[in-house]
């Protein structure tokens, strides 16, 4: 292997990647932009605590976030099924411009929203956040209109990163998001004490546009022509808003649980919103890092196989990718449930984030572990249902969601405070994955083999195992080793790292595919830059 071939096979991966190397590509990017998101939520944490500053930063990031956030993750869905359906009909030059005119109409709306959204900002901070006080209220209406432009980019992003993924090029939009992230940082350690904690929402949007524009470049790469053009009478855009509609509303169901969980966190005591908020942050992990890199990466699969009716392909299709999501989600529920306390320690508190802030989150960790597993198994079967135009079925299942959040809430608020919140969420998606899973046996026969429910019980069997172990050695280590920030993340990281590394050994003894894939990839790659290195 000379120099050369590395580098056009760096180029490649680049530029297109097959579906295991986007999910691995992905994951690694997202691991990137995780970290580099955690050290942001660190910075906030540390700079400006759990309290009204980041309580108001959260509810405001609700307003774009609800209409930027439903946009784009509806036009991101719908694109790719039918740009797959227009490609194949009339060609890749007809194909390019339905994308055009789909970002240029989307666009001119969205703009119309943004102007909308400054006159009824006022009502909507009222609905999410009643129990507010005055100057609370003020705080998160001003950090909102800063905020504001940012539907028009994040709205229209779902488009451009569906184009990426369309060409099944998966890294630029994931690098945008680490680099994206970087500028938030470095917005919040510039400027943080000149504009206090005003440099939040400026930092979000600074993020948004910034990653925007770097994508647009990018295109070329991928020899994709974008061009603009205003046509609300083309053919597509019937089909593109008859598909997008239920995705809106089915989407607006889950940033409407979180919003109905911000109302009734309103009414706690101070600091209560950012608990369920940073718990949040730490939960969401490995369905960054792993579930949305394998449901981007297999949905360009599902959807050409639906559009070929190849269904025995598609039902394989979802259940290896299931499998692979859940050999990592399931002993990561164990870990945050055993481990909730010593990692948001160490992920937090520091700064203004102190001991009882540290305990409200890790007591919301806990009870929004319960329902992780669930939450992972969704975004893949959506995505089938998705591939197959069916709309309809993930929205009324997101409504019935919606509904039993609410209940639950209600029933749990009281006995349980923040915890019940979290507790209510986690039984919400357990409620929803098997409504959607009855769905999807209707569509698709027996869509999951015995195999796999014995691997799923492996996986459980292995999670608890190490679960276990991680909880023994830091409870160890932490009575033999000195006290202080240092050897408490050295303790927290080696009993993970240890408890990992067992459970990956059992994976490849019970000849588990993502297991010994890892150890290949490791191998693999380690020889790449062994031969790199060798060459001068």
């Amino acid at each position: 292997m000379d120099k050369n071939s590395i580098l056009q096979r760096i180029k490649r991966l680049f530029i297109r990647q097959s579906v295991s190397e986007a999910a691995i590509l992905i994951t690694i990017l997202a691991a990137i932009s995780k970290v580099i998101g955690f050290l942001r939520e660190m910075m906030i944490a540390a700079f400006f605590g759990a309290k009204k500053f980041t309580d108001s930063f959260v509810v405001a990031n609700a307003v774009p976030g609800v209409l930027a956030g439903l946009v784009s993750g509806a036009l991101s869905s719908v694109f790719i099924p039918l740009y797959a359906e227009w490609r194949e009909k009339k060609g890749k030059e007809e194909a390019e411009r339905f994308a055009g005119i789909l970002l240029s109409n989307i666009s001119v709306l969205l703009f119309l929203m943004t102007i909308l959204s400054y006159f009824i900002a006022p009502y909507i901070i009222d609905i999410l956040a009643p129990g507010f006080n005055e100057e609370t209220k003020n705080l998160t209406l001003n950090f909102t209109y800063i905020m504001l432009p940012g539907i028009i980019f994040w709205g229209t992003y779902g488009i451009i990163a569906g184009i990426y993924n369309s060409q099944k090029s998966f890294v630029i939009p994931n690098i945008a998001g680490v680099l994206g992230n970087a500028v938030f940082i470095l917005c919040i350690f510039l400027f943080h004490n000149k504009i206090g904690a005003y440099i939040l929402p400026w930092g979000y949007l600074a993020n948004v546009i910034f990653q925007y524009f770097l994508l647009l470049p990018g295109l070329r790469r991928i020899h994709f022509k974008l061009r603009g053009e205003v046509n609300f009478r083309y053919e597509g855009m019937k089909k593109a808003l008859y598909l997008i509609g239920p995705i809106l509303l089915g989407q607006s169901m889950g940033i409407l649980n979180m919003a109905v969980d911000r109302i009734f966190g309103s009414f706690l005591p101070e600091g209560s919103i950012s608990a369920l908020n940073y718990a949040s942050r730490i939960y969401h992990l490995p369905i960054n890092l792993f579930v949305n890199a394998v449901a981007t990466a297999i949905y360009t699969e599902f959807a050409f196989n639906a559009q070929s009716n190849n269904m025995d392909s598609l039902k394989s299709s979802m259940e290896k990718s299931l499998r692979a999501v859940l050999f990592f989600v399931i002993p990561s529920t164990f870990g945050f449930t055993l481990l909730a306390n010593p990692i948001v320690r160490l992920a937090f508190q520091r700064g203004a984030f102190d001991a009882l802030a540290t305990q409200r989150t890790a007591e919301c960790l806990i009870f929004y572990s319960i329902g992780l597993t669930f939450m992972s198994i969704n975004p893949i079967m959506v995505r089938a249902f998705y591939a197959l135009h069916d709309t309809k079925t993930p929205t009324i299942n997101s409504m019935i969601a919606l509904l039993s959040n609410i209940v639950l809430n209600f029933l749990f608020i009281r006995p349980l405070a923040h915890k019940g919140l979290a507790l209510a969420t986690s039984i919400a998606s357990i409620i929803s994955t098997i409504l959607l899973y009855r769905s999807l046996k209707k569509k698709i026969p027996e869509p999951f083999s015995k195999d796999m429910m014995k691997n799923i019980l492996r996986f459980v069997f292995g999670g608890i195992l190490i679960g276990v172990l991680a909880l023994i050695s830091f409870n160890l280590l932490s009575v033999y080793l000195s006290k202080g920030q240092i050897t408490f993340a050295i303790s927290l990281l080696f009993s993970v790292g240890i408890a990992a590394l067992f459970y990956l050994y059992l994976g490849n003894r019970w000849k588990i595919e993502e297991a010994k894939r890892i150890f290949n990839i490791i191998k693999k790659n380690l020889e790449v830059i062994t031969h790199f290195l060798s060459l001068k």
